[in-house]
């Protein structure tokens, strides 16, 4: 894993470049450019995420010292009450760790929550390949205007590449992306600099970049082929 503070990227700097036009040496481009890339690479990898939710590195849902951002689930979303089971909201969570910072809290009263994180197989269990949590113990102590069926869980945790190795190289970039997501992430950050970066990216025009508009058109859509086929959503 990297130690770097740049962001996360499913593609490399060269790869966008290259998305943006095939016919320019990456090691040519200058360095404000390929800062620009690597910005670029970053969003569209966050944007891959929020658009079909696969993630191929481990993604934290809220943060782990902040228990507000955690998810949250209540009573009346469960699939069956004894034990109460819920689906958590992302695909191929990854087994909780508390070494990792992921928790799992269940409700006792209106603003008291009990951590059972270490009681897996106890308190609650999760299958991970269908993403179904299952609650066995609820600690509510009911008290006056006190729903015992709002908010009776709430977790942090990780997902993304259940069951497969991560490769992460000093750059942040995820070299254990499928090739066809690395395409897309790199035709995703191609068109955004395609459609406002141009006129600053010192890479000479050589029919590549004739139009703008049209070349980002054609990279989003190549770009939403593939997140279509990973979300199951086809683009409207």
């Amino acid at each position: 894993m990297s130690a770097s503070a740049d962001p996360i990227r499913y593609a490399t700097a060269d790869e966008v470049l290259l998305a943006l036009d095939p016919d320019t040496d990456p090691t040519t481009v200058p360095d404000h450019t390929r800062e620009r890339a690597i910005k670029r690479a970053a969003s569209a990898t966050e944007k891959w995420i929020n658009r079909t939710g696969r993630a191929f590195h481990p993604v934290r849902v809220g943060a782990a010292d902040e228990p507000r951002s955690w998810e949250v689930h209540d009573v009346q979303d469960a699939m069956s009450w004894h034990p109460v089971s819920v689906t958590v909201d992302n695909a191929r969570p990854l087994p909780l760790d508390p070494a990792e910072g992921d928790a799992i809290e269940i409700r006792s009263g209106r603003n008291q929550w009990d951590d059972v994180t270490d009681e897996e197989g106890d308190a609650w269990v999760i299958d991970y390949r269908r993403r179904r949590l299952r609650v066995f113990e609820r600690r509510l102590a009911i008290t006056p205007r006190d729903d015992p069926n709002t908010s009776f869980v709430r977790l942090t945790y990780r997902y993304g590449p259940l069951g497969d190795e991560v490769q992460i190289n000093a750059d942040n970039v995820v070299e254990s992306t499928p090739p066809d997501v690395s395409e897309a992430v790199a035709a995703k950050a191609a068109s955004m600099m395609a459609l406002s970066d141009n006129t600053a990216l010192d890479i000479p025009d050589n029919g590549q970049l004739a139009s703008r508009a049209s070349r980002s058109e054609a990279l989003k859509s190549a770009y939403e082929e593939t997140a279509a086929e990973y979300s199951g959503f086809s683009p409207l």
